[in-house]
């Protein structure tokens, strides 16, 4: 499926692979216009297998030639081959993903966990702004830069929004993984795909802070029943403070009337009283972004194992790919995955 040689051709010089799914791959080259390193994702359209694959794959190259946004994976080229292979070209994010980094080293400082939701906030407010839906929020796509600034990544299975009368139109295909997925989609039922975008925020923060899953059942019919209890565990041993307990649970509301806003994440408490790091941390600042990144010794140590888990997040996020966006009896056949599953 890939070809060196067009890439060549491109602009583009094969340097390794970072990554392989059912779909395609993806790759380091570096190109020759930008003079750096890339990301290439190689997908073969004729292994799509379904209409619906087809579809997403088209909204797909459609919405990321539109982003631009510091906590959003740039997208550089797009091109295609007439073999029918997709070449998705990418900025390099060489520290992995937020997940690899969790089972790495646990849960994560509630000062940098902080710092990292904040971005995610403003990447989700962002998509929000122009009407775009992720739909596939998880740690395994959020990808961590040099500096270890968050960047969402894989946009397959996005959506563009449109309103009648004001409102959004809600959507009725149900994608996703399992344990990230809101009860409205587990249940079926037509949902608001923004709202639904923040539940998943919600599970995202709870693993950063407790280094777990708040719902951990890979039964669809208990997962749902452990939603809407609305009854959010933490662990005993957790010190993490109450305002960030306060927020999550208001994220991971059942209710979606009553489910916050990003707007209104960002100015609870916990956000506002911005990035609360350990007394003993030294945070190196950030240049391109303006932001704080981790502290020197972490920097060392993550660049130490970068080669053996560089851009894990590209790779797990192309083997996410390889699920089929749910059709409404799709739910009832269990073929969203948990994170365990695939």
């Amino acid at each position: 499926m890939m070809d060196k040689t067009f890439m060549e051709t491109k602009g583009y010089t094969f340097k390794g692979t970072l990554g392989e799914g059912t779909f395609g791959k993806v790759v380091k080259a570096e190109s020759i216009h930008l003079k750096k390193l890339v990301a290439i994702k190689i997908i073969g359209t004729t292994k799509s297998g379904s209409v619906n694959r087809e579809r997403f794959l088209t909204q797909e190259k459609e919405i990321i030639r539109s982003l631009k946004h510091p906590n959003v994976v740039r997208t550089y080229d797009v091109f295609e081959s007439r073999l029918e292979t997709v070449y998705v070209v990418m900025e390099l994010c060489p520290q992995g993903d937020v997940s690899k980094l969790i089972a790495a080293r646990g849960a994560l400082s509630e000062g940098f966990s902080c710092r990292l939701f904040k971005q995610l906030c403003l990447a989700v407010q962002y998509l929000h702004g122009i009407n775009v839906a992720h739909r596939d929020i998880k740690c395994e796509n959020l990808l961590l830069d040099t500096h270890h600034n968050l960047k969402l990544c894989d946009f397959g299975f996005s959506e563009r929004l449109t309103y009648i009368d004001g409102k959004v139109v809600l959507s009725d295909t149900h994608c996703g993984t399992l344990h990230y997925a809101a009860p409205e989609i587990l249940k079926n039922l037509p949902y608001n795909p923004k709202v639904s975008d923040v539940w998943s925020m919600g599970i995202v923060l709870y693993m950063m802070l407790m280094g777990s899953l708040p719902f951990a059942t890979t039964n669809i019919s208990k997962l749902v029943h452990l939603q809407v209890r609305h009854s959010i565990s933490f662990p005993s041993a957790s010190s993490v403070s109450t305002e960030a307990r306060e927020l999550i649970h208001r994220i991971l509301h059942p209710v979606v009337e009553r489910r916050i806003t990003v707007s209104r994440m960002l100015e609870s408490p916990w956000l506002l009283q911005g990035t609360v790091e350990d007394s003993n941390d030294d945070w190196a600042t950030s240049a391109s972004l303006g932001q704080r990144a981790l502290p020197k010794k972490m920097l060392k140590e993550d660049e130490e194992t970068s080669k053996s888990r560089s851009h894990d997040g590209q790779r797990q996020s192309l083997e996410q790919r390889t699920r089929e966006c749910l059709t409404s009896q799709g739910v009832k056949n269990s073929k969203i995955k948990s994170t365990k599953e695939v």
